[in-house]
């Protein structure tokens, strides 16, 4: 399935990511970093010493104190992306849902790169994918952080339905560990939201092959509700308990996921 160019080229157009006020570490661009370079925002002082540029000399300090000091600003730079992007096969279980995360990982890679940044997209336990040519085969397993090393002091954006059969804790917090922004997008099919209560039906699970003769009436439509909300709650405080940013996306058109998910959760602004 070939993501949407022209749908992720116009939600590149209209909006950004918001990475807040946080500062970062990446190579040169316009967000505040944890160092000292040549933007206008000041950062400290230190003692001259020969050899410093004279024009950042703080006179009126010295005028005060008769000492030499040097006035210093703030280095500015384009934040470090990494896309964590659950591969398992749930991620693809209905066309609509393969589409909206296809989709999703465009605009990501798009947005990262007109503000400045160089995006990565890895695959969970895996190594390093080329967008536009994502297969969804992964295993039903526990998840597990990619085989390269993320980077430290930059923006980390984990694309998952976090449908896991075991608990995330552990690896929720390896991977928040160290950044300097972080979002989970939950992406779920509408129909994994609020399934139809269509009476007797074969279930067929997409990662296993299991077929299950099922009964979905409305009591069990409730039920399984019920352990979806306890499951996204599960995820959405582990991530904010944690300062991250949590977003539960409907699987859409990207423009409806834009403005109706991403939007209201602060994981885009609007440009």
């Amino acid at each position: 399935m070939a993501t949407d160019v022209a749908a992720v080229a116009e939600a590149v157009a209209r909006y950004r990511l918001g990475l807040g006020a946080q500062r970062f570490r990446g190579r040169a661009g316009d967000r505040r970093g944890h160092g000292v370079g040549s933007s206008q925002e000041f950062f400290d002082f230190r003692d001259y010493v020969p050899g410093d540029d004279l024009r950042h000399l703080d006179w009126r300090g010295y005028a005060r104190t008769e000492q030499l000091r040097i006035r210093l600003h703030q280095e500015e730079v384009a934040p470090h992306v990494d896309v964590l992007l659950d591969t398992s096969v749930s991620m693809a279980s209905t066309p609509a849902k393969e589409q909206a995360v296809h989709d999703l990982v465009g605009a990501l890679v798009g947005w990262s790169e007109r503000q400045g940044s160089r995006a990565r997209v890895l695959a969970l336990a895996g190594g390093p994918l080329d967008p536009s040519r994502v297969a969804f085969d992964g295993a039903a397993t526990a998840p597990a952080v990619p085989a390269l090393p993320l980077r430290t002091g930059g923006v980390r954006i984990l694309v998952t339905d976090g449908l896991w059969p075991d608990a995330a804790g552990t690896f929720l917090r390896r991977v928040l560990s160290s950044a300097a922004r972080f979002f989970a997008l939950q992406v779920l099919d509408p129909w994994e939201l609020e399934p139809d209560a269509a009476g007797a039906m074969t279930l067929v699970d997409c990662e296993t092959g299991i077929r299950r003769e099922v009964h979905l009436d409305a009591r069990t439509v409730a039920a399984y509700q019920g352990r979806l909300d306890r499951l996204c709650d599960t995820l959405r405080t582990e991530v904010v308990g944690h300062g991250g940013l949590y977003a539960r996306v409907t699987a859409a058109p990207l423009a409806a996921m834009c403005e109706h998910d991403l939007l209201p959760s602060g994981a885009i602004e609007p440009q």
